[in-house]
């Protein structure tokens, strides 16, 4: 049994945050549509391809999430999933100039990258 490192507490961490936003927006879907909606009013960003993104969103965080708590190579996928997911979320962002959000978000890209980081440190196998 390998011993807890510090990928563990990412993999925990992440898991259980992306899991969780995606299940606690699904069962209201529509109020969560409803809500972001209006904020992309002003974006050049067509209300349709926004909407449907919105639809979507929820069910993506929890796919991640689950695939982050799995653990192996799943959590690699996930890692990399949400890093993506998350630089489209900061593009949203910043096409609403919500600057203090994007910088919220820059810190979900940070842990995105470090956990992938220390998932493929821990997963490489030394060159003799």
């Amino acid at each position: 049994m390998k011993p807890f490192r510090a990928i563990h507490i990412f993999r925990i961490g992440l898991g259980i945050n992306m899991l969780m936003h995606g299940l606690v927006r699904i069962p209201n879907l529509s109020g969560f549509v409803n809500k972001m909606l209006p904020m992309f009013a002003d974006t050049f960003m067509p209300a349709a391809l926004t909407s449907a993104f919105l639809h979507v969103l929820p069910f993506i965080e929890a796919l991640v999430g689950v695939m982050i708590l799995i653990g192996g190579q799943l959590s690699r996928i996930g890692y990399i999933v949400g890093g993506v997911l998350i630089a489209v979320l900061i593009f949203g962002t910043d096409l609403r100039q919500d600057w203090a959000t994007a910088g919220q978000q820059m810190i979900y890209i940070i842990a995105f990258g470090l956990a992938l980081y220390l998932h493929d440190k821990e997963n490489t196998v030394p060159v003799a």
